[in-house]
């Protein structure tokens, strides 16, 4: 990827990240380690990979996420918020990729995915190797220890403790089969979690 055009997507989303939830721009900054690994191995576009993940969590920044806050973990992508960062979102995305001078044909692929990003099951039937790859990148940040200690900053210390860590646990577990299609994102998934202690 243009490192100018990196940088400058870098410089417009950072501030956007910490007015959003607590870790977003770490999140996505480690999102996009993932992603680089994943693109050693496997099929996709960093063109459309990198810009899409530097920009996928944007929409929290415009967006009163009070009911996701509260929400059980296995409640919040019910949340009207987690639907309406990705609407907001892919709105900004586009702004933003058109003030750097992004191509428009990489900004309409950018966009569609980002308005859907959270929904893994819509990705997917895309049948983009790319929308993909952003999908693993974006879940394998559930799992490492910083994404636990990232959890309990956003929503209080007691957050993933006692039987919540439990029904969070076999979400995540779940997650693991439903989340990653390709064999390197399984297999990154699969250590981080054992990593983080979802497997005893």
């Amino acid at each position: 990827m243009d490192k100018a055009l990196e940088e400058s997507i870098k410089n417009s989303v950072k501030p956007l990240l910490e007015k959003a939830r607590d870790g977003d721009w770490e999140h996505t900054l480690r999102a996009i380690e993932y992603a680089r690994y994943l693109l050693q191995y496997e099929e996709g576009d960093e063109e459309i990979v990198i810009p899409t993940l530097y920009l996928h969590d944007i929409g929290w920044s415009r967006v009163n996420f009070d009911d996701f806050r509260e929400a059980s973990p296995d409640r919040k992508r019910e949340t009207p918020s987690l639907s309406l960062h990705m609407k907001y979102g892919a709105v900004l995305a586009g702004e933003i990729l058109r003030d750097v001078g992004c191509e428009p044909e990489k900004i309409r692929s950018i966009v569609s995915i980002i308005a859907i990003h959270d929904e893994p099951d819509k990705v997917f039937a895309m049948e983009n190797p790319s929308a993909t790859l952003i999908v693993e990148a974006d879940r394998m940040d559930r799992y490492g220890p910083e994404s636990i200690d990232r959890f309990r900053a956003m929503f209080g210390g007691n957050y993933l403790k006692g039987d919540q860590w439990q029904k969070a646990a076999v979400y995540l577990r779940e997650g693991l089969e439903l989340w990653f299609r390709t064999k390197t994102g399984k297999a990154l998934a699969e250590k981080l979690a054992r990593d983080t202690g979802l497997y005893d």
